[in-house]
């Protein structure tokens, strides 16, 4: 089973202007920089990758503290096998209606 884990960007300071929230949540470390510049986050995302991060090692800057933390998830039924989600398995057996 494959773990699943976010990164967690928890800044000291509300980064946004006109906005309260100092946490935030991505799938990814070049995720981060889709929203947030190097000068926002206080290092570029090689610093994060080069500390381990990505391992679990978390980063604690003058700015932010990113995390990576676990992910729980609801386990998926697997569809049958050869069916696209949404389609129904037809029972043969069955007389079929004709058009």
């Amino acid at each position: 089973m494959k773990k699943e884990h976010i990164y967690r960007v928890a800044f000291h300071e509300p980064p946004i202007e006109d906005d309260e929230r100092k946490d935030f949540f991505f799938s990814s470390l070049s995720a981060i920089y889709e929203d947030f510049t190097p000068e926002q986050i206080g290092c570029k995302v090689s610093r994060l990758w080069n500390i381990g991060v990505s391992g679990g090692t978390p980063y604690e800057g003058a700015k932010c503290k990113i995390t990576r933390e676990p992910l729980t998830a609801k386990s998926r039924n697997k569809p049958e096998s050869g069916l696209n989600s949404g389609e129904q398995k037809r029972d043969n057996n069955l007389p079929q209606e004709k058009i």
